[in-house]
């Protein structure tokens, strides 16, 4: 997937009519990505409700893409007529269910992991081991984070301890709760040598914390793969720090993407990146121009 933004720009190039043609090439490459995103987890964690309460538009075809015994189903989402944009999702079987099965498992993960953007790894609030999942994080997806980070969900944490503390007048937990879901997050983070920005709570069917789980997503994604995930995400989950996030990321990899050329070519590149944010976000444009000036 990455392979769509490997080509060069030509820092040498002065013709102001080709540079315009590239950037602007560039830009739509970037805002019309599919990306594809790895839900990994063991049955009945919510992986499902997560990616509904995340991306819950029409799924319009399921297919099974590796032959094994628990197969991936890859779910394509919000997808056009003509099959552009829209997301890709892949239901990923987890780890420590069935042992017999752990080594295949690993090995299917090897093998999808380079198609990848991301992988969000949904663990339940009350899963206590996942040795066999740190072996597997460290060995097999560890070496891609640059290009494809994990992010860490923790589900169902409605129904941590103690489960009648959880607010349900103002859907969030009760203090008791909000210690114990600490020490869960520190558990993540310690088992799996993860920042905390790279960890997230919700409880999906109750969209606690949902949006802000979306945020801390964008946040961690590569430059060039933030406007994309941003753009399939439900409407009611967005934000404007969200969609600013998005959009610098499209402005930063595009300069990252041009180099030495940067200086030089600045006013016009920049012209064309405010050109393509919608009149409605022009207040984000300003501040971009202000970023980058």
């Amino acid at each position: 997937m990455s392979n769509l933004f490997s080509e060069k720009f030509d820092t040498n190039n002065d013709n102001k009519i080709k540079i315009r043609e590239l950037i602007e090439n560039r830009i739509n490459k970037i805002k019309n990505y599919t990306p594809k995103i790895g839900v990994f987890g063991v049955t009945g964690v919510g992986k499902s409700s997560l990616c509904n309460a995340l991306f819950g538009k029409e799924i319009t075809k399921v297919s099974d893409v590796h032959a094994c015994t628990r197969q991936i189903h890859e779910i394509k989402i919000g997808f056009d007529e003509n099959g552009g944009r829209g997301i890709i999702l892949l239901d990923v079987p987890g780890l420590g269910e069935n042992l017999e099965r752990d080594n295949e498992y690993k090995k299917l993960y090897s093998d999808i992991i380079e198609d990848l953007d991301l992988v969000i790894w949904v663990i339940k609030a009350d899963d206590r081991s996942y040795s066999v999942a740190e072996e597997a994080y460290k060995n097999i997806l560890l070496p891609h984070l640059d290009r494809c980070p994990v992010f860490f969900v923790i589900s169902q944490i409605d129904k941590i301890n103690p489960i009648r503390e959880w607010d349900e007048a103002n859907n969030k937990p009760g203090p008791t709760q909000e210690k114990n879901i600490l020490e869960k997050e520190k558990s993540i983070s310690e088992a799996f040598n993860v920042s905390f920005r790279n960890i997230s709570v919700v409880s999906s069917t109750d969209n606690y914390n949902v949006s802000e789980t979306l945020e801390k997503i964008i946040e961690i994604l590569p430059n060039e793969k933030k406007y994309s995930v941003f753009r399939e995400a439900k409407e009611n989950l967005k934000n404007e720090k969200m969609e600013e996030n998005a959009e610098k990321g499209v402005w930063q990899s595009v300069k990252d993407w041009v180099g030495n050329a940067w200086n030089a070519n600045k006013e016009l590149i920049t012209e064309i990146l405010s050109s393509s944010i919608i009149e409605t976000a022009s207040k984000i444009s300003k501040k971009l121009l202000s970023f980058f000036k």
